[in-house]
């Protein structure tokens, strides 16, 4: 069931897709929790600390970029463990928010790890990633600077290189025509010269 409200919880990847950007996930994150936690009901501490991680858009770094799938699952795991949690801490919520908060912190960390990966992936990749500060959606390829920012580096690199051979390459060139032209102009001149003898 917790997989069900999972999928349905995260849009498809062709619209806007981070877990900040839905108005309804706090009711959805509020179900899952009454679910795991059975009446009476969560704590309301457990709640609102679940939903400062998903609903924070100052908890992703601007670098954050996700494939739905590495969500789903990441969040799928998060709430595994969190079930996991209020049957081991059900009575002690002091234990249970701070198991909590070092589940979120596995939760931020293991996305992050993520996103770093796809930013490494191999650029013929065809995936879609999200960017977790502006929920817009891009196709993973170094065509854009900011998933693949060492390729503008390499750019960068080339074309210094290239701007400084160009100037030696065409002085050096220039050299050696200057040089064959003076050569061919004695050789047109030497034989004339031969001609003229002082004696």
């Amino acid at each position: 069931m917790l997989l069900l409200v999972l999928s349905c919880i995260l849009p498809p990847a062709s619209g806007k897709s981070c877990l900040h950007c839905w108005p309804e996930l706090p009711p959805l994150i509020d179900y899952d929790l009454q679910i795991l936690w059975g009446p009476p009901g969560p704590p309301a501490e457990l709640s609102q600390s679940l939903h400062s991680l998903f609903l924070d858009t100052h908890a992703s770094p601007d670098s954050w970029y996700l494939g739905q799938d590495h969500m789903e699952e990441a969040a799928g795991k998060l709430f595994t463990h969190i079930d996991q949690a209020i049957k081991k801490f059900r009575d002690d919520k002091p234990g249970l928010l701070e198991e909590v908060r070092v589940l979120k912190q596995q939760f931020s960390q293991q996305l992050e790890k993520k996103s770093e990966e796809l930013k490494e992936k191999d650029v013929s990749s065809t995936l879609e990633v999200i960017n977790c500060a502006n929920c817009k959606t891009h196709f993973l390829t170094c065509q854009d600077p900011t998933l693949c920012p060492g390729r503008d580096r390499r750019i960068f690199v080339w074309a210094v290189s290239l701007a400084l051979a160009l100037p030696l390459a065409a002085l050096a060139g220039g050299g050696c025509y200057i040089f064959w032209l003076k050569k061919k102009e004695a050789e047109k001149q030497g034989p004339s010269r031969l001609l003229v003898t002082f004696n």
